[in-house]
């Protein structure tokens, strides 16, 4: 029979420390659950003190709110307390253990059977994670030290300590421990080069059997967890201590970093009952995160689509009617959509964070919609912005009301972010979304692009007297540069109509604040003689400024171009010098304007024009992917500004090299860019990451070679990465190469284009955004 200290210690742990005395205990100790028990003074008052927790934490409601927790909540009667005391034997709670933490693996789509690593060495992983993790220092340093087993790992590779008994090692505290040991990690790893981990071997179905060394860990990995969780979160306390084990476990599955597992917690607590998932979730765990890592928020967010076409279509049309529509604007935007794609080399993160974002305004804007049932809201949503157009009864206030819907979900977003540790340490989530407010859609455009200049969750209106001030006297300054540029080089090549040839906005657009390389480019494209750092300097003013005048892009039909289908393979294609296209239009809007308002006008005229251009370019991509392999081979689909093409069956290099002489064999030649993954690889989102890694090669090549190359072969000649692995970040990557008919490349060229072609897969290796080991990919010949 157990005894009563162990009820004690585990259901109440430190919010009954006001009772844990120790002539309470000592007496505890001889007090046994049997029908004389409720008799007891002792008993009763342990019955008490957890029917006072359970009320102030509300414990009743949680399964009031959600079925699936019947029966998970602990009960406060004496007879029940001795019940709940008898089957928390340590057998029985490993075992919740374990099946929390498979069930967390199999949730997160990871099948024991297909795992690279076996149960066990999954545990030790976490374990290895758990022990350098900031946020759970405290967790870790306390439950070290009541684990004889946690110190001996702690020491395990550390000479001082293996004469050591268990006696002396235990009277050492984990803390001393654990910096000595750090210590000395930091001094081995500044004394030699970090050596490449070998592979993981492969394991079999069956290996599943957890050494005594993987139970300790996994039973001390649970306990960290709870603690982390009773500190937290407080209504944890509400479960029973085989629910609470399997809850932590579930947790602990969830991801390699586990930090502030509310949500995947309370997800296990539907494990528990129902052994599979269900819809509701505990509205707490919902408020932290209903998702644990980035591969499950990709998961769920990644083709997340808040309108639909129709809903599309009716604010575009509303929007093209500018004042006329007679209603009020606001554009929320991802200001940093670019950025993050160069930079976290993950599109479907990016899209996920961005519709993240979207939902939090939705829900907010929802809220706003009951207020006011006869505000009539029409909304719009792309890759980058979401938009809403407000007619009818609107409210006296409602500037001011958007403007705290935007603040108060920019705050939870980036709290969300942070906490969840789903970009880098580095990364400002704060300062990504922009909103501005206007009375046409493109004022509020301009607006919000103004907005990146202001605080963080700041709404921007057209109307403000300062906005319209800076932006008028910035009309007229790109109108003084665009003037004074063409006299500088009116001599040149770059000069086309009344501003400059697209390829030269492209050059000085990607290398902005790097004036040699800017003049260095453009001094080859054009065989440039001369070309001075003031005129440098003043075309990335201008091209700058003219930046800011862009309209947003308006699709009605939104296509989630991904790998996410490809099992077999597929490649995706990029459109080159889009950017500069939009901004070429932008200019020559700004050279016919004298003010503002029209600036936006002949602006929004020019994106139309290049709108067109682009869906010709994609009907052509379709084609050519449609004739270039066998009927029902792949299948093709397009965004906004890529597309991606899914294979049905394994492509072969042949029938790769033909969609890009295709492609080369066309006006478009140098205007789109492919990177290919191959058959084999299981993951969707390794899918992407190569597929991304892939392009970033092929910008990287063509900037290399826009150095060292005549400019006019290069327009001539469609590049595309093979990325030939299975694995992220290492493996082989081969040039594939699609040429003009009527285009010559001598041998020097070619070899001069393979040797570039490695350097560029030598400069992504360095520079690539990872977590986890560096990128080894290799050139193959």
């Amino acid at each position: 029979m157990r005894v009563l200290v162990l009820i004690f210690i585990i259901l109440f742990g430190k919010h009954t420390s006001a009772v844990a005395n120790v002539g309470v205990l000592a007496a505890c100790t001889n007090v046994t659950c049997s029908s004389q028990s409720s008799s007891s003074s002792v008993l009763t008052q342990f019955a008490n003190q957890c029917a006072i927790e359970s009320k102030a934490l509300k414990c009743d409601e949680l399964a009031l709110e959600n079925s699936a927790h019947v029966g998970l909540i602990r009960k406060c009667g004496v007879s029940e307390l001795c019940a709940q005391a008898e089957e928390n034997t340590a057998t029985e709670e490993i075992k919740s253990c374990l099946r929390g933490y498979t069930n967390s693996l199999i949730d997160t789509g990871v099948a024991l059977k297909d795992m690279v690593v076996g149960l066990g060495n999954q545990i030790d992983a976490a374990w290895e994670n758990i022990k350098t993790n900031e946020k759970l220092r405290s967790e870790f340093v306390s439950q070290c030290n009541q684990s004889l087993a946690c110190k001996k790992d702690l020491v395990k590779d550390d000479p001082r300590y293996a004469s050591m008994s268990d006696e002396e090692l235990g009277r050492i505290s984990a803390t001393a421990l654990f910096v000595q040991v750090q210590d000395r990690k930091a001094y081995l790893q500044s004394m030699h080069r970090s050596v490449p981990n070998s592979k993981p071997p492969e394991m079999h179905p069956k290996d599943n059997e957890l050494t005594e060394s993987q139970k300790a860990k996994l039973a001390d990995l649970s306990a960290i967890i709870k603690a982390k969780l009773k500190k937290e979160y407080q209504k944890f306390n509400c479960y029973t201590s085989k629910a609470q084990a399997e809850m932590a476990c579930y947790a602990v599955g969830q991801v390699i970093d586990p930090t502030l597992l509310a949500g995947a917690a309370f997800k296990g607590a539907r494990a528990v009952k129902a052994l599979s998932k269900m819809e509701a979730l505990d509205a707490e765990a919902v408020k932290v995160s209903a998702l644990a890592g980035r591969t499950e928020f990709i998961k769920k967010y990644v083709d997340y689509n808040p309108t639909t076409v129709a809903q599309n279509e009716k604010f575009i049309a509303l929007a093209e009617k500018g004042k006329d529509a007679n209603a009020y604007f606001v554009n929320i935007e991802n200001s940093q959509m670019k950025y993050l794609n160069d930079n976290l080399k993950d599109k479907n993160l990016v899209t996920s964070l961005t519709n993240y974002h979207k939902d939090l305004v939705l829900k907010r804007m929802e809220e706003l919609q009951k207020e006011f049932p006869d505000l009539k809201i029409s909304e719009y949503s792309d890759f980058k912005s979401l938009r809403f157009a407000f007619e009818g009864k609107v409210p006296k206030d409602l500037e001011k009301r958007l403007a705290t819907v935007f603040k108060e979900s920019n705050d939870e977003f980036s709290k969300y972010m942070k906490d969840n540790n789903l970009l880098r340490s580095s990364d400002k989530p704060q300062d990504y979304f922009k909103a501005g407010f206007g009375k046409t859609a493109d004022e509020a455009g301009i607006a919000a692009r103004y907005a990146r200049k202001t605080e963080p969750g700041e709404l921007v209106s057209y109307s403000d007297s300062k906005l319209k001030s800076d932006l008028n006297a910035k009309v007229q300054a790109v109108e003084q540069d665009r003037v004074s540029l063409q006299q500088q080089l009116r001599q040149t090549k770059l000069v086309e109509g009344d501003t400059f040839k697209p390829e030269v906005f492209d050059i000085v657009r990607k290398n902005m604040g790097d004036s040699a390389t800017i003049k260095s480019a453009l001094s080859n494209r054009y065989k440039l003689a001369t070309l001075s750092d003031k005129t440098v300097e003043d075309l990335q003013r201008y091209v700058k400024t003219s930046d800011e005048f862009s309209p947003g892009l308006m699709i009605a039909k939104r296509e989630n171009a991904n790998l996410n289908d490809a099992a077999q393979g597929g490649f995706t294609m990029d459109f080159v010098g889009l950017g500069a296209s939009n901004m070429k239009g932008t200019a020559d809007a700004l050279a016919k304007s004298k003010d503002l308002d029209t600036a936006l006008s002949e602006a929004r005229k020019a994106e139309k024009a290049v709108t067109h251009d682009v869906n010709t370019q994609k009907q052509f991509f379709t084609k050519v992917v449609t004739e270039s392999v066998e009927p029902g081979k792949i299948k093709s689909v397009c965004s906004g500004d890529d597309c991606v093409a899914i294979a049905t069956k394994p492509l072969n290099e042949q029938e790769k090299v033909k969609v890009l002489s295709r492609v080369a064999d066309s006006k478009y030649a140098s205007k789109m860019r492919f990177a290919f993954v191959n058959d084999g690889v299981k993951s969707a989102e390794t899918r992407s990451s190569l597929s991304t890694h892939g392009e970033s090669i092929e910008k990287l090549l063509r900037k290399n070679l826009g150095s060292v190359m005549d400019p006019n072969k290069l327009e001539g000649v469609t590049f595309g990465i093979d990325m030939r692995t299975d694995t992220l970040n290492q493996g082989s990557v081969k040039l594939l190469m699609g040429q003009s008919p009527d285009l010559y490349l001598t041998k020097l060229e070619q070899k001069r284009i393979k040797e570039v072609f490695q350097q560029s897969v030598a400069e992504f290796n360095k520079t690539a955004y990872k977590k986890g080991p560096a990128a080894r990919y290799e050139a193959s010949p």
